[in-house]
């Protein structure tokens, strides 16, 4: 799945989801979830507000783990798997990064997915934020 996730530098977005986990026994068709993939990243760049920090905190890559149930509500608040790009320099703002990813995610719940991927068992999955991928 690793090149199909470049599509938040095609999107200039915000966010963009990163990887897949909790599948369930039967894998959903890779077409039909690189759609997807495309569509919930679209939902949530839509809410994500940059917060007001120093150009060095926008080199920092905060990737969620985010959990729905089937009608696209989160079942739980997105948790902060991974952070990248700290610096000395930038590091007092990395919170302020997590909680603007989080927020963007919780504010665009419910998220608006095939029904069918939920029957195969598909409910969590990664969305990585890239603020210096903007533009």
């Amino acid at each position: 799945m690793g090149k199909g996730f470049s599509l938040f530098v095609a999107f200039g977005a915000a966010a963009a989801l990163a990887g897949c986990v909790g599948l369930g026994p039967r894998r959903p068709d890779p077409q039909l979830l690189e759609r997807v993939i495309a569509d919930a990243a679209g939902q949530v760049k839509r809410c994500y507000r940059m917060p007001r920090v120093a150009r060095p905190a926008r080199q920092i890559v905060t990737r969620l783990r985010v959990r729905l149930g089937p009608d696209g509500t989160l079942v739980q608040e997105p948790e902060v798997v991974a952070q990248h790009g700290i610096t000395p320099g930038n590091q007092v703002f990395a919170p302020q990064m997590a909680d603007a990813a989080i927020r963007s995610v919780q504010l665009c719940a419910p998220l608006t997915l095939p029904a069918e991927l939920y029957e195969l068992g598909w409910n969590e999955f990664d969305l990585t934020f890239s603020p210096a991928l903007m533009g």
